[in-house]
């Protein structure tokens, strides 16, 4: 067989391997510079974590809320996105963290929309996502958490912000010190995670800036 033969067999070879791998070389080209591309955000002062105002019927009261954006810095909107509370640690007297054993991952509602579980976020948009709430202590909200303690039921709490009720596990945190995992997942963006400290020390503070060093988060 000549030289010129095999040059031509190998240049059959190559021709039909790059026909083969054309289409996924485009799309793993496709999908990483036209892909979404979601992150996190999140800074311990307003409007990151602010003072408002809830209403039930003609009764105001203020109400503090702590939230962190999820940003899309990819080319494509990002589908579906769903924010979870993944675990929950809290500190000991001994300083070590123990996590919630049964604890069950729990959407978390996106702010301002209502019980919607999924949205849709933009290319180069920035949607906050609630992690959760304290209300004035003369309006506070009563745990539905089937186990929660008389004396742990009297206090002043951190309650999670999930569309939907849970009695079987925590919706709330009491006074002390705690880690938690938040994820947020989409239909076309790799997973993102984040953990949190929170160090919630009971207190209700009338001025914004004197509750954000009752209520820390980083």
């Amino acid at each position: 067989m000549q030289t010129s033969d095999w040059v031509l067999i190998g240049t059959t070879l190559f021709l039909g391997a790059m026909a083969l791998l054309a289409p996924y070389l485009i799309e793993k080209w496709k999908y990483r510079f036209y892909s979404a591309k979601l992150n996190f955000k999140f800074f311990h002062k307003p409007p990151y974590c602010h003072q408002t105002e809830m209403r039930s019927g003609s009764i105001r009261f203020p109400v503090y809320y702590f939230r962190f954006k999820v940003v899309n810095d990819g080319k494509v909107q990002a589908e579906q996105c769903e924010a979870v509370l993944e675990k929950i640690w809290k500190e000991n007297s001994a300083g070590e963290l123990k996590k919630y054993n049964g604890f069950s991952p729990v959407s978390l509602k996106w702010s301002g929309i209502g019980g919607i579980k999924y949205l849709t976020i933009q290319p180069g948009r920035e949607i906050f996502c609630d992690i959760g709430r304290i209300q004035h202590p003369n309006h506070e909200s009563f745990s539905v958490y089937k186990g929660i303690s008389e004396q742990d039921s009297r206090k002043n709490k951190f309650f999670f912000e999930f569309p939907d009720i849970f009695f079987s596990q925590w919706d709330c945190l009491v006074p002390g010190k705690y880690e938690i995992e938040v994820a947020v997942y989409s239909k076309n963006a790799k997973r993102i995670s984040r953990r949190f400290k929170i160090s919630w020390s009971g207190e209700w503070k009338d001025r914004e800036s004197e509750m954000l060093n009752e209520l820390t988060i980083s």
